[in-house]
């Protein structure tokens, strides 16, 4: 059986060399070309030192043709906007695409408008794009053209909310959530910020973006489209000087009595035991991003504070994977009908 010829445009950025990685332990795909917005070919291994002498492929210009002709699937690591108006073109060719930016995450061309300050640059494409998270979406993912994959904040915090949401549809409050999330400095990309120099990032840990930030409306949107209901998430990020992980601790208020915690717990136990990915905690343990680094596992751990009416759930993720490359590769496998954990376990 041949194996599935894989595109990555984007190749310079640290979720190209992610992606990368996984491939290279795929049985069933390979990356076959790699583009990247440069002018001339460059070495790969110059580019991802930790690649050199692993894969025998330049980095070069991008070039529609070449990804039309070579590819049956791309990946897209680019900006939102320049994103969209390449994938066009790709499906056009019959190419599957998987986008890591922000441009098929939401339905709404006002929403993303909204949260991105410009209008997309393909709407057309929105109604049949569909939303990369497997555990809530996996069905839909099988038969896609174009996934939208998930930001890596929304997957750490849907994760945790949506299990609960669709237990409990009459309990969680529309309003009165809130989602404390912690990112390590890869969560930014390669590209330097005043935020992500070292020196401002190390020894510190720095809150941003509340309120305001682009991942506040995704979630919203997700969760909304799973009870069919408004429900807002506030939704607070804070920068942590380190290289990758994302800690989400997600504070939900109850309308009325809380259930036990054994039954709480009984909705992430039954969740877990049905995704590969998924790995609840003991009770009274609680998460680390140190136990998911460098994988694409979630771990999830669930207590109460009673006096405050409220359930708290945690998760942990590799930011770099299942918040993006890995979970780029999990929506691969299920499109192109292989088992989904490959290269992932």
């Amino acid at each position: 059986m041949s194996k599935t010829r894989v595109g990555i445009v984007g190749a310079r950025s640290y979720t190209a060399r992610e992606l990368l990685g996984c491939l290279l332990r795929h049985p069933d795909a390979e990356a076959v070309s790699l583009m990247a917005r440069v002018e001339a070919p460059e070495s790969l291994g110059e580019i991802h030192p930790p690649l050199r002498g692993r894969i025998d492929c330049p980095v070069t210009p991008i070039d529609l043709d070449v990804l039309t002709q070579e590819t049956d699937v791309v990946f897209l690591c680019l900006p939102h906007g320049p994103a969209a108006e390449m994938a066009r073109p790709l499906l056009e060719a019959g190419k599957r695409v998987i986008d890591l930016s922000a441009d098929f995450r939401f339905r709404q061309p006002a929403l993303y408008a909204q949260a991105y300050g410009q209008a997309h640059p393909a709407p057309e494409l929105l109604d049949e794009a569909v939303y990369g998270l497997p555990e809530l979406w996996r069905d839909e993912i099988r038969g896609a053209r174009i996934v939208g994959n998930p930001g890596c904040y929304p997957t750490a915090v849907l994760l945790a909310l949506a299990p609960l949401v669709r237990a409990y549809p009459n309990e969680v409050p529309a309003v009165g959530v809130i989602a404390n999330c912690v990112s390590g400095v890869s969560g930014a990309g390669r590209t330097l910020s005043e935020r992500t120099h070292f020196c401002e990032a190390n020894e510190g840990l720095q809150p941003y973006g509340l309120v305001t930030h682009r991942h506040a409306p995704e979630i919203d949107a997700q969760i909304t489209a799973l009870t069919g209901r408004p429900l807002h998430v506030t939704f607070a990020p804070h920068l942590a000087p380190m290289d990758r992980g994302i800690c989400a601790t997600v504070h939900i208020p109850w309308h009325g009595d809380l259930p036990p915690m054994e039954e709480a717990r009984g909705v992430f136990e039954s969740l877990c035991d049905a995704e590969p990915l998924l790995r609840l905690m003991p009770e009274g343990k609680f998460v680390n991003t140190k136990a998911v680094a460098n994988t694409n596992l979630c771990d999830i751990a669930v207590t109460a504070d009673p006096r405050a009416n409220l359930l708290i759930v945690m998760t942990a993720i590799d930011n770099l994977l299942k918040g993006a490359s890995g979970q780029a590769i999990q929506n691969m496998n299920l499109m192109i009908g292989c088992e989904e954990t490959t290269a992932l376990l």
